[in-house]
């Protein structure tokens, strides 16, 4: 239902609101589902077929004690995984098992000739040295040497599963408030903030980020998992509190989101966005800046591509600038020509012919220069459609409803032609209540260019790329994947040399 209400707000005299229902996902045999575990449990993944029987190899490095523990938890995982007693079953359902008959079907398995165990010589050469960089150094190098260990083989993992001993996580990591592995245990910092954000310590995000990217050259996706993922008795000091632990997901949604990215991270595809076929082709651009190694260097672009298909493409672009006026980044034309040029040709050798439309997300403004070299690069592409959408991180507007809960996940209003805010977190009628922590904060969405003349349409849009991340299996994100994956992409191509074209698809940067 729409509503017409006054906006004392400057320059507006009216807004309004509306209701973008809960986007369905594609699963197997064309099946549907809003929830992302209850259409793996009742479909299969996407790209599953009845005509063969699909195996993932894994590999595991790790200590002695990381790899016979995460070997009990993954045995322990096939025959399912009970769900944890909560008043919402559909936010906490058990997991079904890791066999082909479970939710994924697919067995995953660990050979013996794909572990590789860490001597207690090594360890304790990383954890005794003084040294931060070094420290870090010593253990990207420990871990990497395996990975190309496992690599080299004639039939190599298709994932490799790194178990970081406990001892080493505390050393390359002074232990603030973080997301510390790559099944993150909490996904409410994106509904935190900026100001109130936790703060995340650069020690283990430069030692995630190295260590990716150190691997990146191996064509091996790596997982990076904590003793607190599969060990319900591990426990991991944080320095500057008193050895408090960290909050932990209940164990049936970790072994959900743990498997998910192994059979994502593997090449498959666990569910894609609904596509209309009477709908242009489109693909979703992200672009975004991050700083380099030193902290203090001009910030350097990035692209996150991602088509509705679930593919996923990043790509480096050249050096960031900053406006005089607001600080904010933007790109050269030359720049921003280069960099959306190279993505639409990347994605032309993937898919064999461009999009038929292209739509363009950042979280900074989009600059008068940039704006001239996006669009320069889809004319020379031939494309006719494109929206610019830029999307601030924080909303200026933020709505309220009777009784104790936020706004309904989906709510949105429309402020003017060219505004409008949508819930992405919010109270979720599927889980039958709000799932976060903190007061969600909406997102505003400026369109600088929009030739898709319906709002709703680009709402309806946007809500889908929030359920596009298989690093979890909870589908309320507060981000479009197109701007959710910027921050550890960044964190990654900060590693990569200059000149060298690392592999774009983004399974290697989850």
């Amino acid at each position: 239902m729409r509503k017409k209400r006054e906006w004392k707000g400057p320059n507006l005299s009216s807004f309004e609101l509306s209701h973008v229902p809960e986007p369905l996902l594609e699963f197997a045999a064309n099946g549907r589902h809003v929830d992302v575990r209850f259409g793996l449990m009742d479909y299969g993944p996407v790209d599953f077929s009845t005509e063969r029987t699909k195996e993932i190899r894994l590999g595991v490095v790790g200590s002695s004690q990381t790899v016979g523990k995460l070997g009990e938890w993954l045995r322990r995982c096939e025959g399912g995984i009970p769900a944890k007693n909560s008043r919402q079953p559909n936010l906490f359902p058990a997991f079904p098992g890791s066999t082909i008959l479970g939710p994924f079907r697919c067995s995953f398995e660990i050979g013996t000739r794909h572990v590789r165990t860490m001597s207690p010589l090594l360890i304790s050469r990383i954890v005794s040295e003084k040294d931060d960089d070094t420290a870090i150094a010593l253990a990207v190098e420990a871990f990497t040497n395996e990975v190309k260990d496992l690599a080299e083989q004639d039939q190599p993992p298709q994932v490799v599963i790194c178990a970081l001993p406990v001892e080493v996580i505390e050393r390359v990591s002074n232990m603030r408030i973080i997301p510390p592995d790559d099944s993150p245990a909490d996904d409410s910092e994106d509904e935190i903030e900026a100001e109130d954000a936790p703060v995340v310590d650069r020690e283990i995000e430069n030692f995630r980020g190295a260590l990716k990217a150190a691997t990146l050259a191996l064509r091996i996706p790596i997982q990076i998992v904590w003793p607190t993922t599969y060990d319900n008795d591990a426990t991991v000091k944080r320095k500057l509190a008193e050895l408090s632990t960290r909050k932990v997901q209940d164990e049936a949604t970790r072994a959900w989101n743990f498997f998910c990215a192994l059979y994502y991270k593997a090449g498959g595809t666990p569910w894609r966005m609904v596509r209309d076929q009477r709908e242009y082709s489109a693909t979703f651009m992200g672009v975004s800046f991050f700083e380099g190694i030193d902290g203090t260097s001009l910030q350097t672009s990035s692209a996150q591509l991602f088509d509705d298909r679930g593919e996923g493409l990043i790509l480096k672009g050249g050096p960031g600038l900053k406006d005089k006026t607001d600080r904010q980044p933007y790109l050269s034309a030359l720049d921003a020509f280069n960099l959306t040029r190279t993505a639409l040709q990347t994605y032309k050798r993937e898919h064999g012919n461009y999009p038929a439309r292209l739509v363009v997300h950042k979280t900074s403004r989009f600059h008068p220069e940039e704006r001239e070299g996006f669009q320069k690069a889809i004319e020379q592409s031939e494309i006719e459609i494109a929206d610019f959408i830029w999307m601030p991180r924080r909303s200026p507007v933020r709505l309220f409803r009777n009784g104790v809960y936020p706004p309904l996940r989906g709510t949105a209003m429309r402020l003017d032609d060219e505004q409008t805010i949508l819930y992405t977190r919010g109270s979720v009628d599927f889980f039958r209540t709000y799932p976060g922590l903190y007061v969600p904060n909406p997102l505003l969405l400026h369109a600088q260019r929009r030739d898709t003349p319906d709002w709703s349409f680009l709402l309806k849009e946007t809500l889908a790329l929030t359920k596009m991340n298989w690093n979890g299996t909870q589908f309320d994100g507060a981000l479009p994947i197109t701007l959710k994956a910027a921050r550890q992409v960044g964190d990654i191509l900060k590693y990569v040399p200059d000149g060298t074209t690392p592999d774009p698809r983004y399974r290697f940067y989850m």
